[in-house]
């Protein structure tokens, strides 16, 4: 390495005084001695990987010069001195010459990240190129830095802009990956809640032999469109021939929805009592909603009795969309109107009572199914719904699997609401 009264690039006839103490030999540390006026003064780590005495000396005369930084800088000539350094002491930032003894171009950037992927690393060359600049910002370098015989500021902000650009790419990974967390916990607890709500469900085990004895049959699907939803049906067996069938849907889908689904099967599993009684039912779970539900919250709902002996289905509605009744050849949409559970502290419902002999089949469907659009962006409507309706029967009756698969080819992805649908027929015997 040439003395310091000798030129360098461009440095003639350097006066013989110290730099940092003294003028740096090669894997020297350079340090500057601070002052007590220096003491709010930014200290930075340098590790200068250069092959070239001179250039790398051009490159610490800059930052000796630096006012606003302090920088502490070790100098080594190979990538592999350069991996030695970091791994025996702390950095802040790395220049790196893509030109050394033990390693050339790009993949002197790759191999220098391979030991220290997150380190900020400032690329120096000679050449002023623009793609090779930018090919070095893709395999990892933070900023490009073309040598030249005065790099004077370029240097210092280089290195600034580099530990900034790096601490944001890691504040952004830090944040990424916190996110992925999150989610994938907010995805396992929507997995158990799911799971939960579906045991909510009628039991096939409990339901089908009550369905054996009074002789009906039930089909139903049930699928929230976010995981969990808003959406629930429930059968209860009501003794001397009667079977209770409910369903409700209440604003919103999603978590919110959910848990208030949850609260409402508690509320009905409460008033047990009054199943075969459906008005006041509705009117008690409309009470009780009121004070637990937020502002804007509210749920829709059916309840109905069948009962096979005295063949008639007695029924009150809060606001659902009106099931559809199937008895002698023809359809009918059944009186569903009524106050949304949770509007108002003492709702007042409607006893229906019609009548429901052998043959009968009931349709009760949440309005995701009639307020789908198609390709053509139009609504399914009740009209819509009857035309589904009518391609799907077969000479048993309404198939729901076959109602189904007409709906989906219909409608145009994704829904945007839980759909439940559910199908009860009183065959002949």
């Amino acid at each position: 390495m040439p003395d310091t009264g000798e030129t360098i690039k461009g440095l003639v006839k350097l006066t013989p005084r110290p730099l940092w103490g003294k003028a740096p030999e090669v894997g020297a540390v350079a340090k500057s001695t601070v002052s007590g006026a220096d003491r709010g003064v930014k200290k930075l780590r340098v590790l200068l990987v250069e092959d070239q005495p001179g250039d790398a000396m051009l490159v610490m005369i800059a930052l000796r010069e630096s006012t606003a930084t302090h920088f502490q800088v070790t100098h080594v000539p190979t990538l592999a001195g350069a991996k030695d350094a970091l791994a025996a002491q702390d950095m802040d930032v790395v220049l790196l010459d893509l030109s050394l003894p033990d390693s050339s171009g790009l993949d002197t950037v790759t191999k220098l990240l391979a030991v220290a992927p997150r380190m900020p690393v400032v690329v120096m060359t000679g050449l002023d190129d623009p793609m090779l600049a930018s090919r070095a910002l893709e395999v990892g370098a933070q900023d490009y830095l073309v040598k030249s015989d005065d790099p004077g500021r370029a240097v210092e902000r280089a290195i600034l802009y580099a530990i900034t650009r790096m601490n944001s790419q890691i504040e952004r990974e830090q944040l990424s990956e916190q996110l992925a967390k999150e989610q994938s916990r907010v995805l396992e607890e929507i997995a158990v809640a799911r799971t939960m709500q579906f045991d909510l469900l009628p039991r096939p085990d409990r339901l089908n032999p009550v369905l054996d004895q009074l002789g009906l049959t039930l089909h139903s699907y049930f699928e929230p469109c976010s995981g969990i939803g808003g959406d629930l049906w429930g059968c209860h067996d009501l003794g001397d021939g009667r079977l209770s069938v409910t369903a409700f849907d209440f604003s919103g889908h999603g978590i919110g929805a959910a848990l208030n689904v949850f609260r409402l099967h508690t509320l009905i599993d409460e008033q047990r009592q009054h199943l075969a009684d459906p008005a006041t039912l509705l009117r008690n779970l409309g009470g009780s909603l009121r004070q637990l539900l937020g502002r804007g919250q509210f749920a829709t709902m059916f309840a109905a009795v069948i009962d096979c002996r005295a063949q008639e289905i007695i029924w009150s509605g809060a606001g659902s969309p009106a099931p559809l009744l199937f008895r002698g050849g023809r359809a009918e949409f059944m009186d569903s109107r009524g106050i949304p559970l949770g509007l108002m502290p003492n709702p007042q419902y409607h006893t229906h009572r019609t009548a429901f002999p052998r043959g009968s089949e009931l349709l009760i469907y949440s309005d995701a199914l009639i307020e789908a659009t198609g390709n053509d962006l139009t609504m399914l409507g009740n009209e819509g719904l009857l035309d589904l309706i009518g391609q799907s029967r077969d000479e048993g009756g309404l198939a729901i699997e076959n109602l189904l698969d007409h709906f989906y080819n219909w409608a145009r992805p994704p829904l945007e609401d839980d759909l439940t649908v559910i199908h009860l027929q009183w065959p002949f015997e």
